[in-house]
């Protein structure tokens, strides 16, 4: 189980994170929600070591990982995508992938055993892709290609980080059942980070809304959309939904 805590984080004057939370356990789809500026990429950078907290936890499984490096979290077994793509553009779609596995099989032996590179690239569609250079993909192709990279560690937590951005409808629903299938197969717990509200309900069974650094409510999605506190976040004061 991911468990954070007390997280705050502050540039310079400005609170970025005051006291902000999540829990992902095994198996479960949350969701990280809340308007632009709410902290939500600043949290998930705290918990895979982008950033280093002024204050708080981060567990997992029990072990306290926070201040640790993005290598250290990625090799306890945090996965995570980016909100701005982040790929090795002149490597080919095989070797981004190849990369992230080969530093799985030398630290997680055990766990790269449930690994397949190939199985990967064709649950993306990227088999005709594989020796392809990774730049040269379509947008929404070589976003696939960064939640198998993500995937070819072997996580027991996934982090995805606005994975909908730029997708169309279409596109957008086949990644929710796509997101759905790598719960059920691989059975680990994965964070959803976007701003497509229809997308988050979709596939979320728990939702963590911040605003302005802080937490303002959990719980399942039919709960939470009925607080008064995300009511005026998302529609204005004195609204009701």
């Amino acid at each position: 189980m991911l468990s954070v805590s007390g997280i705050a984080k502050s540039f310079g004057g400005v609170h970025a994170l005051s006291g902000a939370s999540l829990q992902c356990d095994a198996g479960e789809i949350v969701g990280l929600i809340g308007p632009n500026g709410a902290g939500k990429s600043t949290l998930v950078n705290v918990v895979t070591g982008f950033l280093k907290p002024d204050a708080g936890k981060v567990a997992l499984g029990g072990r306290e990982i926070a201040g640790l490096g993005p290598q250290r979290i990625s090799d306890a077994g945090i996965a995570r995508t980016f909100q701005n793509l982040r790929v090795f553009r002149e490597l080919s779609v095989r070797q981004n992938v190849e990369v992230a596995y080969l530093r799985c099989r030398q630290l997680r032996p055990d766990k790269a055993q449930s690994v397949n590179v190939d199985a990967l690239l064709a649950e993306f569609a990227l088999g005709g892709l594989a020796d392809a250079p990774a730049g040269s993909l379509p947008y929404g192709t070589q976003r696939g290609m960064e939640i198998a990279r993500a995937l070819a560690t072997a996580p027991d937590i996934l982090m995805l980080d606005e994975p909908a951005a730029g997708l169309n409808e279409e596109e957008t629903e086949r990644l929710g059942r796509k997101i759905t299938a790598i719960r059920d197969r691989t059975g680990a717990g994965i964070v959803v980070i976007d701003h497509d509200l229809r997308f988050i309900n979709s596939i979320c069974t728990r939702l963590f809304v911040m605003d302005q650094g802080r937490p303002i409510a959990v719980g399942q999605p039919d709960t939470v959309w009925r607080d008064p506190k995300v009511i005026e976040v998302y529609v204005g004061p004195g609204t009701t939904m």
